[in-house]
C-alpha cells in the first residue's frame, strides 16, 4: 500500500499542473462546504449566545394575559398591551426570595408599555417605553449618542425626565436637536436629558426588533400609567447554565403571591429561549445542508475531471502496465495502484479545500463579526466525501487498466 502511494505522488508531482487543474473542482467543492458549514455554526452559535440570556445570562418574566399563553401554545398569536391589565404590587419579600437564590445575580424590576403617545410640536410618535431602575440600565446597557443617562438618585425620583432612542429623536425631533427640549407624554411634559443608540441589548427581547424606544424613571412611571400597571421583571442568572431555571424559579414565586381569581386572567411566564434558540438553529443547519448540497455540484464536476484524467493515465502508462503484468504482476495489484493514485489525488485536492474553506470562513467571519467555529465532523466528513470521490470516479479508469492483456499493452505505441 504504501508502495502505491509513493508511486501516486511521483506521478502527480511528474504532472504539477495538470493535477492541480484537475483538483481545482475537488478543492472549491469542499473549501464551500467547510466555509458554509463554520460560518452558518458560528451564526447559530452567536444567536444563541444572544437569545439564551440576551447575551448577559439575562432572562425576563413578563406578565401576560392567560389567553395570551394560550394562543401562544396553539401557535396563535394575539396582540394583548399588559400595560392596562391590573396587577398586584410585588412584594419585597418575594423580591428578596428570588434573589436569595444561589443561580441568581441580579434582578430588575421595570415597567413598559406600548401605547402612550409622545408629541413634539406637530410631530408624534408611538415609542415603546420603558419605566426603568438604576438595575435595568446594568442589565441593558445602553449607548449614549447625545447628552448624558440618568443620575443614581433619578431613577426613584418624580423628575419629569426621559431617554429617548435614535429612532424616536428621528421622528419627534427631525431637525436632530432633542437634548433638553420637551416632549409631551400622556399630557405631562417630560425634559430629553439624553438620546441612545437605537439597538441596544433589550431589542434581543423582542427576537431583535428594533422600534423607536423611551426610558423614563421607574419613579415617575405611575404619572403616566397609573399606579396598577403590572411590573416586568428581569432576572440575571450567575451562569448560562442556570437562566431558564433561574427565570422559571422567579415566575412561580411571583405567581405564588396571585390568588386563583387572578391568576385565571394573567400571570408572570417566562419563554424558552433554550427552545427558541435550537429551532433557529435547526433552521441554519437545514440551510447548511442546502448549500452544502449546491457546493457538491462542484466535486460532482471534479470527480469526473478525476475520471477523465485517470483515464488519461491509463492510455499513457499502457506500455507500463504490460511490463508490470508480463513480470507478473496480478490485476488485483494494478487496480490498486490506480485507484490509490485517484484517491491520493482527491485526498490531496480534499485537503486543500479544507485549509481555503476554514481561512475564508475565518476572513469572512471577522468581517462579518461572527464567532469562527470549526466544525470537526465537516472537516473530517469533508476529507471522506473526497476520498470516496476518488473511489468512485477512480474504479472505471482502475477497472479498465487491470484488464488490459500483457501482449495488446507491451505492443501499444
Amino acid at each position: 500500500m504504501f508502495e502505491h502511494i509513493r508511486i501516486s505522488f511521483q506521478s502527480i508531482f511528474a504532472h504539477k499542473l495538470r493535477s492541480a487543474l484537475t483538483m481545482l473542482g475537488v478543492i472549491i467543492g469542499i473549501a464551500a462546504i467547510i466555509a458554509i458549514v463554520s460560518i452558518i455554526e458560528g451564526q447559530s452559535e452567536a444567536l444563541k449566545s444572544s437569545m439564551i440570556g440576551l447575551g448577559n445570562n439575562t432572562i425576563n418574566v413578563v406578565y401576560e394575559s392567560t389567553d395570551m399563553i394560550r394562543g401562544r401554545g396553539e401557535d396563535h398569536y394575539y396582540y394583548e398591551t399588559t400595560s392596562y391589565m391590573a396587577a398586584p404590587p410585588i412584594e419585597e419579600e418575594t423580591v428578596e426570595a428570588i434573589r436569595s437564590y444561589p443561580m441568581v445575580n441580579q434582578i430588575s424590576l421595570y415597567h413598559e408599555s406600548w401605547n402612550t403617545q409622545a408629541y413634539h410640536m406637530t410631530n408624534s410618535s408611538y415609542p415603546q417605553m420603558f419605566g426603568v431602575d438604576e438595575t435595568f440600565l446594568e442589565l441593558f446597557p445602553i449607548y449614549m449618542v447625545e447628552g448624558r443617562t440618568f443620575r443614581p438618585g433619578e431613577f426613584d425620583s418624580k423628575n419629569q425626565i426621559i431617554l429617548i432612542s435614535e429612532g424616536a429623536r428621528d421622528e419627534l425631533f427631525p431637525d436632530g436637536d432633542a437634548v433638553n427640549q420637551l416632549v409631551d407624554l400622556s399630557g405631562i411634559p417630560f425634559r430629553v436629558v439624553g438620546v441612545f443608540s437605537e439597538r441596544t441589548e433589550v431589542d434581543w427581547l423582542y427576537g431583535g426588533w428594533s422600534q423607536p424606544k423611551i426610558y423614563v424613571p421607574k419613579g415617575v412611571w405611575p404619572l403616566l400609567e397609573g399606579f396598577d400597571s403590572p411590573t416586568q421583571i428581569a432576572v440575571q442568572a450567575t451562569s448560562s447554565d442556570h437562566i431558564q431555571e433561574a427565570g422559571e424559579l422567579a415566575a412561580i414565586h411571583l405567581n405564588s403571591d396571585l390568588s386563583p381569581y387572578e391568576m385565571e386572567a394573567a400571570q408572570y411566564t417566562v419563554a424558552d429561549m433554550e427552545a427558541i434558540a435550537e429551532e433557529m438553529a435547526e433552521f441554519n443547519r437545514a440551510f447548511a445542508l442546502l448549500l452544502g448540497g449546491i457546493a457538491s455540484i462542484s466535486l460532482l464536476v471534479g470527480g469526473i475531471g478525476v475520471m477523465n484524467i485517470m483515464l488519461v493515465s491509463v492510455t499513457e502508462r499502457t506500455r507500463e502496465i504490460g511490463i508490470k503484468k508480463a513480470l507478473g504482476a496480478k490485476r488485483h495489484v494494478i487496480l490498486l495502484q490506480f485507484l490509490t493514485e485517484a484517491v491520493v489525488l482527491t485526498s490531496l485536492g480534499g485537503a486543500l479545500g479544507i485549509l481555503l474553506g476554514l481561512g475564508g470562513a475565518k476572513v469572512i467571519s471577522s468581517f462579518i463579526g461572527m464567532p469562527f467555529i470549526i466544525s470537526l465532523p465537516a472537516v473530517i466528513g469533508g476529507l471522506l466525501f473526497s476520498m470516496i470521490v476518488g473511489i468512485i470516479f477512480g474504479f472505471l479508469p482502475s477497472f479498465k487498466a487491470s484488464n488490459l492483456q500483457p501482449v495488446d499493452a507491451l505492443r501499444y505505441e
